[in-house]
Order: C-alpha cells, then structure tokens, then sequence
C-alpha cells in the first residue's frame, strides 16, 4: 500500500470506508511467540491491532507520515474490479476484526494506534 503513495498516487479505494484490519510486523511476531509460549491459548485468534480503521483512514495517516500527498478522489469500484476482479471484493468490503480474544490472554500491543505503528515502520519521513 505505501507504494503508490511513495509515488505521490495514495488514495482511498472504492468508497474508503470499508475497514481495514492491520497490524504492526512487530505485533504479529509477538503474538506468535506468546502462542507458542502460553499452553492456555487454544483455537483461532485474530492478529490485528485493537484500532479499527476505514481505508480512507489508513491511506491518509500513511500519507502523511510519509510525507506525501493524498488524493481525496478515491479509485473507483469498477477499476478495482477490473483489475483484481473476484479478488476485489477483499480489498472493497473490508472487514471489523476484534483483536480482544488475544488481549483477554493477556498480550498488550507495542502498537495499538496506526499512527504510531507507522512513525515507527517509516521514521524520518
């Protein structure tokens, strides 16, 4: 996603709205190291961090911790369907993910804010 926004081309997809779950690399390698580590966690958790975010949201914050511009025009459903086709309906629909299973086990986030969790993954920008 930061390419086209290093390209100075970021934008919403679709209507933007749609959620986008993310998580920080540093996170996810904590929650599989406390998996394996914790007999207690049993079954499906879910790695994404506790902020929920529309695309909108994510391409404007990543944007502008990299110092770039946003494009407040967003690329329309057809192009994206024409591009990915069945494929799109993934990028389009986004999904509200809760990151609470895995926190009720105790993990706490080095990263639970997207600003943040970007500062750190793109510093000086």
């Amino acid at each position: 996603m930061a390419i086209p926004v290093k390209f100075w081309i970021g934008s919403a997809l679709g209507s933007g709205r749609q959620y986008l779950p993310w998580i920080h690399i540093d996170d996810l390698c904590d929650i599989y190291v406390k998996a394996v580590e914790d007999s207690k966690m049993t079954g499906v958790f879910n790695a994404v961090a506790p902020q929920h975010v529309s695309n909108r949201e994510f391409m404007q914050t990543l944007a502008g911790v990299m110092g770039k511009p946003f494009f407040f025009l967003a690329i329309p459903a057809f192009f994206m369907k024409l591009l990915f086709g069945k494929m799109s309906v993934i990028l389009l629909n986004g999904s509200r993910v809760s990151s609470d299973k895995i926190m009720s086990y105790g993990y706490h986030f080095r990263f639970p804010h997207l600003k943040n969790a970007l500062k750190n993954l793109y510093p000086n920008r």
